[in-house]
């Protein structure tokens, strides 16, 4: 188990245990306040709030301590409110004067509770303000809290506060003590209707004890402001018993572990108003009217009171809609950007550039449009070498270059690394091409990322509106482009190219290519060939290559050169290298259990680039190793210079993993990439193929290749690698590599190659002769 899973499950287990502490301290502590209720603890009868309080206080205390939230400072306060409750508390128990309104001492425990009041209404104003900290919708939440304390306040103002202002025989302070608890009953409903205002806080427990804590304060309130004027005369423990369960609900709520969450901001998501939100504010708007409304007799002073709810509600209620309507109106506009912009380069996408040709078109400008196709050569090279942060700092630093080549271009995004630019006034082809040129020039300088320098290139094709027929729209105009830039990066990369109908015809052929390659696979259409390799100076043969035949039944044998880059680019080379390590395992197997002299004979198979970074390549080799009960040293892969070239920690790795399992290794055709044996010392490489281009140089007399040749052989020698010599066709190239000290040799002058039923012919015959090479 990590350190990381470690810690996370040792979290899980503390956080049980805080919500066992809270749901025990609950239930223990609401246990004994019914208990005094029912007068089943005489004793403990006056005291009974100010134990449950300090209990409350010390639970607080725990639940901060263990689950320490990230801002503290608000849960503190209400934590210093409570320890004032306490206080209020006791000097109600010593002074009393509860209900008489003649009594100045009554005023003493006030004096210290409602400042406890303003305190935890602040700290819960510092919660519900932490919940939408940044968020656009923050000043929207506090406006439907203002409705809903207004309408509380229309409520208290009737029933409450009225009712105390008559009692002219109570002293002027105590009248104003007793106006003050429902002003501040009403700061907190506004405290609580902006965290209750939270679509996700509803699923907390600790704020389900929270809300259930407050509602039992504000009843508490309102049975004491109820008791004073005399207009209920319940006994004490019945007055006290709601704020006794208030403070145990809202300690249990700050000792439950999701107490850390209330502070916590929500997601943009979640900040959306819901539609009981909604509703409590539109039923909070009707209040001043229906009390209006249902009251039969108003004094003067409730119709202004009420008068001035209403222009207030009135007031925040326009606001209010006045500011959905704007955001509204944003997010149209938010939403219509987004729907014609790309969201990382902030250019415009393909659905602005098929509207700019469109209209160009219908305009009649045909004659004067153009369009460019831009893609990033070895784009993934970045994506895979520095991340995909990188390569989306890269694709916006080449937007912002793209965007300079041509003040008069659309310059837009539309895929991954794929850009397009439309020239829309153009005077002529040359024009369009100086452009594509420009376009191309723009990549010769690094692009800086930071502390890092990137280069890159890009291959462009060219589309002139001039050279469609009228019949071809924007969408055509784009493929166009889009096929013209593959013949761009047909041709080496870093080029322009302009389409013409020829390459049209080249992609439909490719497609059907593709397509028939699919079908071929899925029917076991394509088959394999086996090239042997001569170990010189006279053989035997120690290993075949394995190569896939395709014969298309419309188009004969169809080269590898034809098919196996659609398979390349399309993905289907790891189904096809899968069989391929398949099928040349099981011949390789049969041949070895069946054949004289074949016991040690191995297989070559070549992996592509996109075959090497195939997650379950190794896997499939082990695989087929196993099911045809071969040793790893049966299998060499052979893998291009440019492939180890271009991926070499990637390269590193799996070759090290495949090295390690005894698999040997090839370099194809050495010679044409980096051409470093030093470079490649670093790869656990076995075997060096000399590429055929050397070879065939080597019956000129007066050619370089086999001073060339020489030196690879001497270096790989060196290096303990083993060398063999492609497109051998002539005695006189095989004498030479002899001379030179080559360790085997492949190509038609030994064997072409073969179907898997010729193989086990050609071995018993070098079997049967071990003098002389086959001549087929």
């Amino acid at each position: 188990m990590s350190s990381r899973e470690l810690i996370d499950e040792g979290k899980s287990v503390r956080d049980s245990a805080s919500g066992r502490v809270a749901g025990v301290f609950i239930v223990v502590a609401s246990t004994f306040a019914v208990l005094n209720a029912l007068g089943l603890l005489p004793g403990l009868r006056d005291s009974t709030f100010v134990i449950l309080g300090t209990a409350s206080v010390f639970c607080t205390l725990y639940g901060l301590r263990q689950h320490r939230p990230k801002l503290r400072w608000p849960w503190w306060t209400i934590t210093v409110a409570l320890g004032l409750f306490v206080a209020g508390g006791a000097a109600r128990a010593t002074f009393g004067g509860v209900g008489d309104l003649t009594a100045h001492r009554s005023l003493i425990p006030d004096s210290i509770t409602i400042p406890g009041y303003l305190l935890f209404g602040a700290g819960l104003s510092a919660i519900a303000t932490a919940r939408r900290r940044g968020q656009e919708g923050n000043l929207d939440t506090l406006l439907d809290a203002l409705v809903a304390a207004m309408a509380a306040m229309a409520l208290a103002w009737v029933y409450l506060i009225t009712p105390n202002l008559v009692q002219h025989h109570a002293p002027l302070p105590v009248r104003v003590v007793l106006v003050a608890y429902p002003s501040v009953s009403v700061f907190m409903v506004s405290a609580i209707a902006r965290i209750a205002f939270s679509p996700s806080t509803r699923r907390v427990p600790a704020f389900q004890l929270l809300m259930a804590a407050m509602a039992c304060m504000l009843l508490g309130d309102v049975l004491y402001i109820l008791v004073e004027p005399g207009v209920l005369i319940p006994p004490l423990w019945l007055l006290d018993l709601p704020y006794a369960f208030a403070f145990i609900l809202f300690s249990g709520c700050v000792a439950h572990p999701s107490m850390a969450t209330l502070c916590e901001p929500v997601s943009a998501e979640e900040a959306v108003p819901s539609q009981t939100r909604m509703n409590m504010v539109a039923l909070a708007l009707c209040v001043p009217s229906v009390v209006m409304l249902t009251r039969a007799e108003t004094t003067a002073s409730d119709r202004i009171a009420l008068s001035a709810v209403v222009i207030t509600l009135t007031g925040l209620a326009s606001y209010r809609v006045l500011r959905a309507l704007r955001a509204h109106a944003r997010s149209e506009e938010r939403l219509a950007h987004q729907a014609m912009h790309d969201h990382l380069t902030g250019l415009p996408n393909q659905l602005v550039i098929r509207e700019a040709l469109s209209e160009g078109f219908a305009e009649g400008r045909r004659e004067q449009m153009a369009i460019l196709f831009v893609d990033l050569d070895r784009f993934k090279l970045v994506n895979d070498t520095h991340g995909h942060s990188f390569g989306d700092e890269l694709l916006v630093a080449v937007a912002a270059r793209l965007r300079g080549v041509d003040e008069n271009a659309l310059v837009a995004r539309v895929g991954g690394d794929e850009f397009v630019l439309v020239l829309r006034d153009i005077g002529s082809r040359s024009a369009a091409i100086a452009i594509a040129e420009r376009v191309r020039h723009v990549f010769g300088e690094p692009f800086r990322l930071g502390t890092a320098e990137v280069y890159s290139s890009a291959s462009v094709g060219i589309a002139f509106a001039m050279d469609a027929g009228p019949e071809v729209d924007a969408e055509d105009m784009i493929r166009d482009a889009d096929t013209a830039m593959y013949e761009a990066k047909a041709h080496g990369r870093d080029s322009v190219a302009v389409f013409d109908p020829a390459m049209r015809e080249r992609v439909t052929e490719r497609l059907g290519l593709e397509s028939d390659l699919r079908r071929a696979l899925e029917n076991r259409e394509l088959r394999l060939a086996y090239q042997p390799v001569i170990r010189y100076p006279a053989g035997p043969i120690d290993s075949v290559e394995a190569l896939a035949r395709w014969n298309h039944e419309t188009w004969g044998d169809v080269s590898p050169t034809r098919f196996v880059p659609v398979a390349e680019d399309t993905g289907l080379i790891v189904e096809l290298g899968h069989w391929v390590i398949r099928e040349a395992c099981s011949a390789l197997a049969g041949w070895r259990r069946t054949l004289p002299g074949a016991e040690h004979l191995q297989v070559g198979i070549n992996l592509s680039a996109r075959q090497f970074r195939d997650p379950t390549l190794l896997e499939v080799i082990q695989q087929a190793l196993l099911d045809n009960d071969l040793p790893a040293e049966a299998v060499c892969l052979e893998l291009t210079e440019s492939l180890l070239i271009d991926e070499p920690e990637t390269a590193t790795e799996l070759l090290s993993a495949f090295h390690a399992l005894g698999i040997r290794l090839a370099i194809d055709d050495f010679g044409t990439g980096y051409s470093s044996l030093a470079y490649l010392k670093r790869f656990p490489v076995d075997v060096v193929k000399i590429d055929r281009s050397f070879v065939e140089g080597l019956n000129r007399a007066d050619s370089s290749d086999e001073t060339l040749v020489a030196a690879i052989v001497a270096m790989a020698g060196a290096m303990s690698m083993t060398t063999i010599a492609e497109g051998v066709e002539t005695p006189a190239q095989e004498t030479k590599l002899i001379g030179l000290g080559c360790d085997a040799g492949q190509g038609f002058l030994y064997c072409r190659p073969i179907p898997a039923e010729e193989i086990p012919a050609v071995l018993r015959r070098i079997a049967a002769t071990e003098s002389s090479l086959p001549s087929l």
